[in-house]
């Protein structure tokens, strides 16, 4: 089974847990955080993963550091990754989950990237423009990248929306290149 695929499965079951419990936001964030942890943290990342390491050595470990300030279900979870030896799909599930959680909740995130930050008036009809077109909740992430001239690229899933001046000047420019002009116009000064 692809690593794709076998994320989806511990993430659709994390799903089902949180909308029968009525808790799948807390739990996204707790596995988002683990997720994390476990990419910026070597150490936590090596002792979970290490073949050498006894499996209920991880497990106590993980009880020990993160009762009382995870959830039960999470703690439960990572016992069933240390169990399974898949806490290295653990980024790959946290993928999943957020991408089955805004589906089941009916939202959509979009990255918005402009030269300067927007401000409250553009981010508000952004937002607006797009719940109404998507009929979703949008979560909009905002990227500054100073290389684009003005205007604004919005990226959603597969689909980019590139409203940037400097694509508009491409346009242009390409077009003049491919345009073709007629012999017998002659321009004199």
């Amino acid at each position: 089974m692809a690593a794709n695929d076998i994320a989806r499965v511990y993430a659709s079951s994390l799903v089902e847990i949180g909308q029968e419990k009525n808790i799948l936001d807390q739990l996204a964030e707790e596995v988002q955080f683990l997720s994390e942890l476990f990419i910026s943290d070597s150490d936590f990342r090596l002792f979970l993963t290490s073949p050498g390491m006894a499996k209920e050595a991880k497990k106590d470990f993980i009880k020990k550091i993160f009762t009382g300030k995870l959830s039960e279900h999470i703690i439960n979870f990572m016992d069933l990754l240390i169990e399974n030896d898949r806490m290295s799909f653990l980024g790959k599930i946290y993928e999943a989950l957020r991408s089955i959680a805004d589906d089941v909740l009916k939202r959509k995130r979009v990255t918005v990237v402009t030269r300067f930050d927007l401000d409250e008036a553009t981010y508000a009809n952004i937002k607006t423009s797009l719940e109404e077109k998507y009929k979703k909740e949008i979560i909009i992430t905002q990227e500054i990248d100073e290389n684009i001239l003005g205007g604004i690229i919005i990226k959603m899933d597969d689909i980019v929306i590139d409203g940037s001046l400097a694509r508009d000047l491409k346009n242009i420019k390409k077009n003049l290149l491919t345009s073709k002009v007629r012999s017998d116009v002659a321009y004199e000064d």
